[in-house]
């Protein structure tokens, strides 16, 4: 199938859900790689959870990959209030204020930002679709050609045993890899520097920083075209909203002139 792998949206619903008007028109027949980090930080995190299980509905194929900050909202639903100051601190307290929760937070004796029990409690009532989509993540996803994952790898390490935990937390040991590995790793999680999808020689890096750049990228990858192409919905309530066609910035060339 031709494949969509969409990187870091963090809330960006507005962004997100101008995706499929261009995605699909291009490209019927389509599974989308959400690369997780689908919440928190931007404003509309509810919205983008329903945009991608409308997706994953809608194609069977598609698949939602597991990011940290999904792991640290299941932490939280999982465990309550004992682990919950890392999400609070990391933008969950967007999330929870996109579902219309208020007062369910407090300062714990540490002077740091917490949620209470009772949220938790809320979460796993009202929103069992959402939960159960966040529980049914997968580490990563694998094409011909591909490797799907939301931060990234152990490039010592094969690709069918990489640790769960490094997939969704560490980006470090992928981007300072040079020379090609098995397959071309797509990933988020670690925001590039230029705001603009990087192509490098081993992966490639989608996190443009949606939520402060206003821009989400998507990789597009037509069944047998080797080239990708890279598209970026951008804008905000300030700004014009577009879809358009973008060209990577290749570092890994640029240093070798």
């Amino acid at each position: 199938m031709d494949t969509v792998a969409v990187g870091d949206v963090h809330g960006r619903a507005d962004l997100l859900e101008r995706l499929p008007e261009y995605i699909y028109v291009n490209l019927p027949h389509v599974r989308v790689v959400f690369l997780g980090d689908v919440i928190d930080r931007g404003p509309y995190s509810r919205k983008a959870l329903d945009l991608v299980e409308h997706e994953l509905s809608r194609q069977p194929a598609s698949v939602l990959i597991q990011g940290n900050h999904e792991d640290l909202m299941l932490r939280f639903l999982d465990r309550g209030s004992e682990l919950s100051r890392g999400w609070h601190y990391n933008g969950g307290d967007a999330t929870v204020a996109s579902y219309g929760y208020d007062g369910y937070e407090y300062t714990g004796p540490d002077g740091f930002g917490r949620f209470r029990d009772e949220l938790a409690v809320k979460f796993l009532e009202e929103h069992p679709s959402h939960v159960a989509m966040l529980r049914n993540a997968l580490p990563c996803y694998q094409t011909a050609d591909y490797f799907f994952v939301h931060a990234g790898i152990d490039p010592d390490v094969p690709l069918d045993e990489q640790d769960r935990y490094l997939m969704r937390w560490d980006s470090k040991p992928l981007i300072a890899h040079t020379g090609r590995l098995p397959k071309i790793v797509a990933h988020g999680h670690t925001i590039t520097e230029s705001h603009q999808p990087e192509l490098y020689e081993s992966h490639i890096n989608l996190d443009t920083g949606a939520y402060m750049s206003n821009k989400l990228t998507a990789l597009l990858l037509p069944m047998g075209d080797p080239r990708p192409t890279f598209i970026v919905s951008s804008g905000s309530k300030d700004k014009a909203y577009s879809v358009r066609e973008a060209e990577p910035l290749v570092p890994f060339r640029r240093a070798k002139r």
